[in-house]
């Protein structure tokens, strides 16, 4: 898949100078904060914010019939009372107006409950701001259902050229009952230079905004905007989350050409590094992903801080960023363009995902430089804000998530079965089919355990016969047998992850290359090991050396591949007048 990534970097042309995080709050133009449907003038959330009814910006085309007010029919104790309990639905097109100052953002609440007596799964939406679609045939109950959460919110930062904006709400559904919903509404006034550069008349979508490696932040701990972060740990691939760094007495002091606002000093007073072990760190990444919608530009913002107390000089630390596994910046050293510790910079690209059916997800990895040779070979993030940008039809709507047992991706209503429908004859069947599969899963279960136990019986111990890993567990006792006792007669190279030599298994008839490494690995880095492991279990290519198996035994830790007659490909490169 060819994916097109367009670079947009900051820059430091001299040394910064430089402000404090006490100077970083922004005081918004507008703040408006709407509890929709609520009859109270004031209620206060549970953040300490205040919110008042919808009533006052109601449009004047309206008419009485196109809406209704309607309390949640559960109120679970979790979901907040304001905004969430009380919704605004639609029957018919529904338009808010306001008055605000250009560059407003946008803040959509949802509680997907039965309102009315009518499930939220009938809802589906749509909304536009002047010329720019928000959502179309939008269903919160399945968004809901997708990120496992009872509410949520959507946020959208829309450059408003003129005062009046409107907002229109639309329910897209044709279902009996069906409607449309909303339960809060926050306007909040953001820079006008904060996301754009120039004249840019697009509206984004915010997809994701990560604190990495810290907490979440909350929008009442923003400089302002009310912009929340979560954590980034469920972005994470597999098991490498490397190292989290903290630094909650940080002085974060910001550089002339970084707004002082762009993110809150908990931004920067976290971050993750891949580790403290340069043998591991060069054969693994920091690798995140983020699920997007295709067909759309998106604006990837990485917030960037280098906070530990032992890099203080160029050149210690230095790392590539990839994006979608195409090299976007190479060896960014964060000492060398601020000049010292605890100053933010951020870099900005931007990538075209293509028109595919599904949805996509975007990596984003960090590795070590090793042409720059830097002291440490470790790679840090602080931060990381991921927006879709509106295409030329001012559209930023994508799809509804697919579930599992639940129809509809684009405006057709969901599917839900009960089993209150179900006659008896259907619960028979599905008794004796259960049954059958139960029986044949547990008689498939002996025949393979038996079958792998015979093949493995010669090479792994009775131990590690349970492991998890995809790969043959050589016992330490063997691979000693066949190299003789790591003889240096076998020796035929020193690689990065230790010393490689040559031996033959299974009798003789195979020929193997036995990495092993000459360090011992700390405990909390074996983890990595596996991580390797697995990996090569999903990378095969007939271009690629093949793994074996390991061995994780009497503090060795070894890998085993099969050998390459020729060498590598680096000395049939480089080296092949020597070799002829």
């Amino acid at each position: 898949m060819h994916v097109h990534v367009y670079l947009s970097v900051f820059s430091y042309p001299s040394l910064p100078k430089t402000r404090s995080a006490d100077e970083s709050a922004y005081f918004p133009l507008e703040t408006i904060l709407l509890d929709c449907g609520s009859s109270a003038l004031r209620a206060l959330s549970y953040d300490g914010w205040n919110w008042t009814n919808d009533s006052s910006h109601f449009g004047a085309s309206n008419s009485e019939s196109s809406f209704a007010m309607s309390r949640a029919s559960s109120e679970e104790t979790s979901v907040p009372d304001v905004p969430y309990m009380i919704a605004r639905l639609f029957h018919s097109m529904f338009i808010y107006a306001f008055n605000v100052t250009p560059g407003s953002k946008f803040i959509f609440h949802f509680y997907p409950d039965s309102y009315m007596n009518v499930h939220a799964s009938k809802s589906f939406l749509t909304v536009t701001a002047g010329n720019y679609t928000l959502l179309r045939n939008f269903n919160a109950y399945l968004n809901a259902k997708h990120i496992k959460s009872a509410y949520f919110f959507k946020e959208f930062i829309v450059h408003v050229e003129n005062h009046t904006p409107d907002l229109t709400f639309s329910p897209t559904t044709n279902a009996s009952g069906g409607y449309a919903f909303v339960n809060g509404i926050e306007i909040v006034s953001m820079p006008l230079i904060l996301y754009y550069q120039g004249n840019n008349v697009s509206a984004m979508k915010t997809m994701h905004r990560v604190n990495v490696g810290g907490q979440r932040i909350p929008p009442n701990e923003d400089t302002g905007m009310s912009r929340s972060r979560a954590m980034d740990s469920s972005y994470i691939f597999g098991e490498a989350f490397g190292v989290e760094n903290y630094k909650f007495d940080a002085s974060i002091t910001y550089p002339k050409e970084v707004l002082a606002y762009i993110a809150p000093q908990g931004v920067y007073e976290t971050a993750r590094s891949i580790g403290s072990v340069p043998e591991i760190n060069i054969n693994y990444n920091l690798s995140w992903t983020f699920p997007l919608d295709p067909s759309f530009t998106y604006l990837i913002r990485l917030h960037l801080c280098d906070i530990s107390r032992n890099i203080a000089k160029t050149n210690q630390r230095a790392f590539d960023i990839f994006i979608n596994n195409q090299v976007i910046e190479r060896g960014i050293d964060i000492i060398a363009l601020t000049y010292g510790n605890d100053i933010p910079l951020y870099r900005d690209f931007t990538i075209l995902i293509p028109n595919l059916i599904m949805k996509h997800d975007l990596w984003l990895k960090l590795h070590p430089n090793l042409q720059r040779k830097p002291q440490y070979y470790d790679a840090i993030l602080n931060g990381a804000e991921i927006f879709k940008v509106s295409n030329i039809d001012g559209n930023l709507a994508g799809l509804n998530p697919s579930l599992k047992n639940e129809s509809s991706v684009d405006g057709d209503e969901p599917s839900f079965s009960s089993s209150s429908s179900r006659t008896s004859t259907e619960a028979i069947l599905i008794i004796i089919g259960s049954f059958l599969i139960l029986v044949l899963a547990i008689s498939l279960g002996v025949y393979l355990v038996a079958f792998l136990r015979r093949r493995n019986l010669e090479w792994t111990k009775k131990e590690n016969t349970r492991s998890s890993l995809p790969y043959r567990s050589f016992s330490i006792d063997k691979i000693k047998m066949e190299i003789d006792n790591f003889n240096k007669e076998n020796l035929i190279d020193r690689g990065a992850f230790g010393l490689v030599y040559k031996c033959y298994i299974d009798h003789g008839s195979i020929a193997v290359t036995i990495n092993r490494l000459i360090q011992a690995i700390p405990k909390q880095e074996l983890y990595i090991f596996n991580v390797e492991i697995r990996i090569h279990h999903h990378v095969r290519h007939q271009n690629l050396v093949q793994l074996i198996g390991y061995c994780k035994e009497e503090h060795e830790v070894i890998l085993v591949y099969e050998s390459m007659p020729n060498a590598t490909l680096f000395e049939c490169l480089h080296f092949a007048d020597q070799r002829q």
